[in-house]
């Protein structure tokens, strides 16, 4: 009921600014709440959409705006495709609107069948759309490109700022713990506890390890030993986490000790193991290298 308050007052309060109004060709009225450009959207060009609607109980059902908006392109299949394509085909670049269509009319043009009872086919769900840009195939393409390049940089903004934490918290945990631990460029720390046999594991080699990972607080989440099944893999083929790839290449054969990894170098952001490992773990491995 509160969220029907809200979604009624936000409309009285639009509804009030407004004096324009348009009655489409299949009856539905919109109410445009913005005025803009006036250019149209043509055959092959893609809109860029703000588009949120709300149920008859005002409970949002979707929500695709600012920096996450819908994306379509215009082609033939907008004069079949139902009532909300005709309606954004009326509208022009910066036109923001509201509209209204029954249930019915929603789930007419489903791909699938929907079966609901009559109490609910008149009910009215509720639709602000925005045209936020029109873009030829070039320009979309081009578009693409630069919040690909602006992601990536944020990304590597991110990871740097993450970087500096996790060396952070190694650096404390290793003086906490009086460890004195050898750094590599990439900010993975590791110690040999017993040293081995040869010339250390290089990229392409087939090694057997056996493992103990765990957090900074001690807790292991992952254990070779715990279950007497050493591990396998090719070394550096991107087979498991950067920082083993790296890590184990400071071991020979027989070697034991641990490394330091860096969230970049583990699991990052995601995490894993469903939230046994949490976003942005600093991790620690207990390594002995059997063979390769």
């Amino acid at each position: 009921m509160k969220n029907s308050l809200i979604i009624l007052s936000l409309f009285m309060f639009l509804f009030s600014c407004v004096d324009k109004e348009k009655t489409l060709d299949n009856g539905v009225k919109i109410k445009y709440l913005k005025r803009g450009d006036g250019q149209q959207i043509n055959d092959g060009e893609i809109v860029m959409l703000n588009l949120q609607y709300f149920d008859y109980d005002g409970n949002e059902l979707l929500d695709k705006t600012g920096k996450d908006p819908v994306v379509l392109q215009k082609d033939s299949s907008w004069k079949v495709n139902g009532v909300i394509y005709e309606v954004i085909d009326n509208l022009g670049n910066g036109d923001s609107v509201f509209f209204q269509l029954t249930t019915e009319q929603f789930f007419k043009n489903a791909p699938q069948a929907v079966e609901m009872p009559d109490s609910v086919k008149n009910k009215l769900i509720s639709f602000y759309c925005g045209v936020q840009d029109i873009m030829s195939q070039q320009e979309f393409e081009d578009f693409q490109r630069e919040q690909y390049e602006k992601m990536q940089i944020e990304m590597e903004q991110n990871n740097e700022q993450q970087l500096s934490i996790d060396l952070e918290l190694i650096d404390n945990y290793l003086k906490d713990n009086n460890i004195d631990a050898t750094k590599a460029e990439s900010g993975l720390h590791y110690v040999i506890t017993k040293k081995g046999n040869g010339d250390n594991a290089a990229p392409g080699d087939n090694v057997t390890v056996h493992y103990t990972g765990m957090l900074l607080n001690g807790e292991v989440f992952d254990s070779s030993v715990e279950r007497d099944e050493p591990f396998s893999f090719q070394l550096g083929q991107g087979m498991v986490i950067r920082g083993w790839d790296e890590g184990i290449t400071y071991f020979n054969k027989g070697a034991k000790g641990k490394i330091y990894i860096p969230s970049s170098l583990g699991y990052g952001p995601s995490g894993a193991g469903g939230g046994v490992i949490p976003p942005n773990a600093v991790l620690i491995f207990e390594i002995e290298v059997l063979d390769y």
